[in-house]
């Protein structure tokens, strides 16, 4: 998997994992980005790196 591949299957995996939290804690999707790039540091998801996507994955597991 080519890293552009990776990054994409983060994003769809991160953006899975908020979905599921905004169902648990009625909180806006863009809250809870705001929130894990708050704890986590680093742009949008958009232009995250991978060790980013997977430290704000890490962080949601935990919320």
């Amino acid at each position: 998997m080519s890293a552009g591949e990776r990054r994409a299957t983060l994003r769809r995996q991160l953006n899975t994992l908020v979905a599921a939290h905004h169902h648990r804690t009625n909180l806006p999707h863009g809250k809870i980005h705001a929130e894990l790039r708050r704890l986590c540091g680093g742009p949008p998801s958009a232009q995250a790196t991978i060790e980013q996507l997977e430290e704000r994955i890490a962080t949601i597991q935990t919320l």
